[in-house]
């Protein structure tokens, strides 16, 4: 098999029984490195180790990290695993050193510069952008022929100084249905030719039509040899196409993007098999625990240098990808998408709003820095809060949303948490209130966390060998934290009041195995966690007031289920949905003392 980058999935040779699996995610801040075994009771996870990121100065190699996390590996285990010359031993000898299998994922690099141009805002730019969220991209420029009434028309000159001012690697032209609109549409691919004239030779980007396919030979007339057409993102006016473009997108970011990584080629003829992004093993991971266990799934990874968000329920699945929402690498950009106020609402702590905007930038020229104190954890979790909110805005745009709940998003049966951010908070409670607090997750929801950065991984070892991702995904993958029973809805008091808390919001049944039910009103405004450890399950009957729905649609209509414990127990959130953040600083700043001392675990 040739040795090559590509996001492709590739089936696994049968001549040999793969025993050892060696998998290195390389990131913009760590590179982690995943060693698993097959044993007596199958595929295991065996050891992991995290290092710094060498792909960037002063290093600019990819593989002294990916060595370095190896490295690790070999000391946990006392299993040698790289040659004197630091390659990957693989196949595995007959003496037991290597590997059988040695798979590489990455997400380290900068996103692919993107500029996308078509001809109406809200419908082919719409889903223009949509499928620029499913890889690692940033938007340097949306140009169309329509502009908001707000806006100035975009005149040829201000369209063309928009390209040429931040000039992309990749041109996404989109518009005009399947036999619909041609002449704007060659109107706007002519404006994409004098672009590609004016810019500086060695610095042409890739074109990608995604529009009306009856012109395509119109286009590569336009164009020639910079364009390459796939089918109509847009086919009618209520139809989207993304896979076509996002498979192309996807290509384009391996090759002008991770296949330039300092090291990466030496990396490449390493492994067998592509180097995969990790957004897609991500998506494939959150996929494949959604079908497999007949599950809406929702899992967010957040990064330094991006937030993603992969769903999955029986109708539909998805990723986005914000690349401008990381909390290191992206920070200035996210600062500049997101007021400070925002950020500045999650704070428990009195601190001036030009004092926070210094600690922000302080953080984007030191990406890599970690929280020196309480303080500053309180704000890098203000931070990310914001960026995921930001991303499932974005998401939430192809979700199907419960539209007599004022557009209240789907009900999922699984929250699954990943990224280091998450995985090392000081306290698992402070960590599951960011998940929800940033999703706003309803109804019976069991919560995970990502505790060794599987997610990143397991997709790509799904490709390969199927079983292994199965096995390691059900028994060493997640820390599951417990079962969260959040209401929607709010008292009818109006806007929301300190004195609305208290009363209450729902009635709780609990009845565990060779025990007697334990009933229990649960008040407005406020977070319990019961008792209910990891291998527990417990029956449990729910009452809301009429108020609050737990069953979509039926206020005060109650609903049975049987639920799994965790590392927190049973969590029951009752501060209604859409979260609501009392407006006078003081209160607010209370209120959240409040929420985190509930949701703080005692050891």
């Amino acid at each position: 098999m040739e040795q090559n980058l590509s996001g492709q999935l590739y089936l696994k040779m049968a001549d040999k029984k793969i025993e050892t699996i060696l998998v290195v995610s390389c990131g913009n801040v760590n590179t982690t490195a995943i060693l698993i075994q097959h044993r007596a009771k199958g595929y295991r996870l065996k050891a992991t180790c995290y290092t710094p990121s060498t792909h960037a100065e002063p290093w600019n190699d990819i593989t002294l990290g990916l060595q370095g996390a190896i490295r690790g590996i070999e000391e946990q285990t006392e299993q040698t695993i790289l040659t004197e010359g630091g390659r990957p031993i693989t196949p595995r000898t007959a003496s037991g050193q290597g590997v059988d299998l040695f798979l590489v994922t990455s997400s380290a690099g900068d996103p692919l510069p993107l500029a996308i141009v078509g001809l109406i805002q809200d419908i082919s730019l719409d889903s223009a952008r949509r499928a620029a969220t499913t890889i690692y991209a940033s938007l340097t420029a949306e140009l169309s022929l329509d502009a908001y009434e707000d806006d100035e028309a975009q005149t040829m000159e201000q369209r063309l100084k928009a390209i040429q001012d931040v000039p992309p690697e990749v041109i996404l032209l989109v518009g005009g249905t399947d036999g619909g609109a041609t002449r704007p549409v060659i109107d706007m691919a002519n404006l994409v030719s004098m672009a590609l004239k004016i810019l500086p030779e060695g610095n042409k980007p890739a074109v990608l039509y995604a529009g009306n396919t009856d012109l395509r030979p119109q286009i590569a007339e336009i164009l020639g040899s910079a364009v390459t057409s796939v089918d109509n993102i847009r086919p009618t006016l209520t139809t989207e196409n993304l896979a076509a473009p996002q498979m192309e997108l996807e290509r384009l970011y391996i090759q002008r993007r991770m296949s330039r990584l300092p090291g990466v080629q030496a990396l490449s003829r390493w492994t067998q098999y592509p180097i995969t992004p990790v957004s897609k093993s991500f998506e494939k991971l959150i996929g494949y625990l959604g079908k497999h266990n007949n599950l809406s799934v929702i899992g967010v990874d957040v990064g330094s240098s991006a937030t993603m968000l992969a769903t999955q329920t029986p109708n539909q699945h998805g990723i986005t990808i914000r690349s401008d929402a990381g909390v290191g690498h992206s920070l200035s950009l996210l600062s500049e998408l997101i007021p400070l106020t925002n950020i500045h609402r999650w704070l428990n702590f009195d601190l001036h709003p030009y004092d926070l905007y210094n600690r922000i930038l302080n953080k984007s020229l030191a990406p890599p820095s970690v929280p020196t104190n309480d303080e500053d954890l309180i704000i890098e979790y203000a931070i990310a809060r914001e960026a995921i909110r930001l991303t499932v805005a974005q998401a939430r745009q192809s979700w199907p949303l419960f539209a007599e709940l004022g557009n209240l998003d789907p009900q999922w049966n699984l929250l699954l948490g990943s990224g280091r951010l998450l995985t090392t908070a000081p306290n698992l409670g402070h960590a599951a209130m960011l998940l929800l607090d940033a999703i706003e997750p309803w109804g019976i929801i069991s919560l995970a966390l990502d505790k060794h950065g599987l997610t990143s991984v397991l997709g790509a070892v799904a490709a390969i060998e199927p079983m292994a991702a199965v096995e390691v995904a059900a028994y060493d993958a997640f820390l599951n934290l417990g079962t969260v029973i959040a209401p929607a809805g709010h008292p009818s008091t109006g806007k929301l009041r300190a004195d609305s808390v208290g009363k209450t919001a729902l009635t709780i049944k609990i009845t565990r195995p060779d025990d007697e039910p334990e009933e229990i009103d649960v008040p407005y405004g406020v977070i319990e966690i019961h008792p209910l450890g990891p291998q527990e399950k417990a029956s449990v009957e729910v009452r809301p007031t009429r108020q609050f729905d737990i069953v979509p649609g039926q206020p005060g209509q109650g609903a049975s289920a049987e639920v799994s414990g965790g590392a927190i127990g049973l969590i029951i959130d009752t501060r209604g949905r859409p979260l609501r953040l009392l407006p006078d600083n003081a209160a607010r700043r209370e209120q959240l003392n409040q929420w985190l001392e509930q949701m703080t675990i005692k050891t």
